[in-house]
């Protein structure tokens, strides 16, 4: 036990020096500086969170400590910020290897590996390597992360501690206060905590005062006046035209912007997604299983869509293939379209609704929740910006949270599946000793 321990030190100093050395890398530009500002142009502090508050938004708990931090020498940055990437890499650990199949340093080095390779670097630059975006999206995936790891254990039949509890009330209030990592702890919470009582049926009142916490505090801080206000702004400067769409234009604006932007940056992630839950569904499965046929037909579409987008990207031109790939328009001139399109976007569209579904059943003995909630939450996360006047200025970073979780999933389901298998050999090894017994 103590030689465990000992390994996971060493792993959390290696890791925590490599991520301050990348840390380094990252100087104050743009609003960096505006934010290092804030207490001198503001009388203080508390001047700064009013006038914040009122006028900007609700990301007060996450860009107020980054206030704070730029008024010291940069290295102080630096080093909270390797001890938020260590804090996420340490709870994708727990979290989605909750079954802990997987050796601590495998994972400890698959995790950094998986995100610097599968996520876009345009996307990279303008989260994790800028100061007023990596305080929102680095350390409020770990937050957030954090917030629901005392339901996971839950779930999981594990003892929750105190400072499980503690440790995720923290993050559940740093997480409330940037309201796309907000909204998906309180999505991912509802869905774990309905998992809870209608398939296990039980939970704790410690569960569901959590729960009830991150849904209050993400209320307050998305209804703070600086939210209207700077969605207000942003209509001038950015987007005139926003006010006309209807909500099902911006619902439809928000899975054009979920599928086509996973698919021009992230296609492999998918395609890598749904490629181990076909061949993790032959396993568990029959091969004339109606599930198992839809999942390989739905295989064949994402193969053919990667195809079509390796096209484009390194040909510039289109093929035939790609006009099944089209998806409806919103932000256009054109009024309507036609049956054929409208066809193959909902087709597009029900892909990633059967893929979600698939996760959720991958194992016929148990239902993956985990998986599937951090799969739509991910998704999610993308599709709310079809709410948002934001959506053109704020570029790639929200799309940061989606990518992320799309990996973590991937690691999920095939931690599920060797714990399933490990759960099979107990048992037949079991039978065999107690009927030579």
């Amino acid at each position: 036990m103590k030689k465990d321990s000992a390994k996971k030190v060493i792993w959390y100093f290696a890791l925590y020096a490599m991520f301050f050395v990348l840390s380094c890398y990252m100087v104050s530009r743009a609003d960096d500086l505006v934010f290092q500002a804030g207490i001198e142009r503001f009388g203080g502090f508390l001047g700064w969170v009013k006038w914040f508050s009122n006028n900007w938004g609700g990301r007060i708990v996450p860009q107020g400590l980054l206030v704070i931090l730029l008024q010291f020498p940069s290295v102080i940055f630096y080093l909270f910020n390797a001890f938020a990437w260590v804090l996420l890499v340490i709870y994708i650990k727990k979290v989605f290897d909750a079954d802990g199949v997987f050796r601590a340093g495998f994972i400890y080095g698959l995790i950094p590996a998986l995100i610097f390779i599968l996520i876009p670097t345009s996307v990279l630059t303008g989260t994790v390597f800028w100061k007023c975006a990596n305080v929102l999206y680095l350390w409020g995936s770990a937050a957030l992360l954090a917030a629901v790891y005392p339901l996971v254990k839950f779930i999981y039949g594990q003892k929750i501690t105190v400072p499980d509890y503690v440790i995720s009330v923290i993050g559940a209030v740093y997480a409330s206060s940037f309201e796309q990592a907000g909204v998906l702890m309180c999505g991912v919470l509802f869905l774990l905590l309905l998992y809870s009582v209608f398939v296990k049926r039980m939970v704790k009142w410690q569960i569901v005062v959590l729960f009830l916490l991150a849904v209050a505090c993400t209320f307050y801080f998305c209804r703070l006046p600086g939210n209207a206000v700077r969605s207000h702004i942003e209509v001038l400067g950015q987007m005139p035209k926003y006010d006309m769409y209807s909500t099902l234009d911006k619902v439809l604006w928000g899975v054009w912007y979920v599928i086509n932007y996973i698919e021009e940056e992230a296609m492999y992630i998918v395609l890598l997604l749904a490629g181990t839950v076909v061949f993790l569904m032959h396993q568990n499965r029959k091969r004339n299983d109606p599930v198992v046929i839809g999942a390989d037909i739905m295989l064949v579409f994402f193969v053919l869509c990667t195809i079509n987008r390796i096209g484009l990207t390194n040909l510039g031109r289109e093929y035939f293939l790609s006009n099944l790939f089209k998806l409806v328009p919103v932000d256009t001139v054109n009024f309507g379209f036609s049956a054929l399109l409208a066809i193959c976007s909902v087709i597009h569209f029900l892909a990633y609704v059967y893929l979600g579904c698939c996760i959720l059943i991958i194992h016929p003995e148990k239902l993956e929740i985990i998986g599937f909630s951090f799969f739509f939450g991910g998704l999610a996360s993308m599709w709310m910006m079809g709410f948002s006047p934001t959506i053109y200025a704020s570029k790639g970073r929200p799309r940061f949270l989606c990518y992320l979780f799309l990996i973590c999933v991937g690691i999920r389901i095939v931690s599920g599946a060797m714990c399933t298998e490990r759960e099979k050999e107990n048992v037949f090894t079991n039978a065999i000793f107690h009927s030579g017994q």
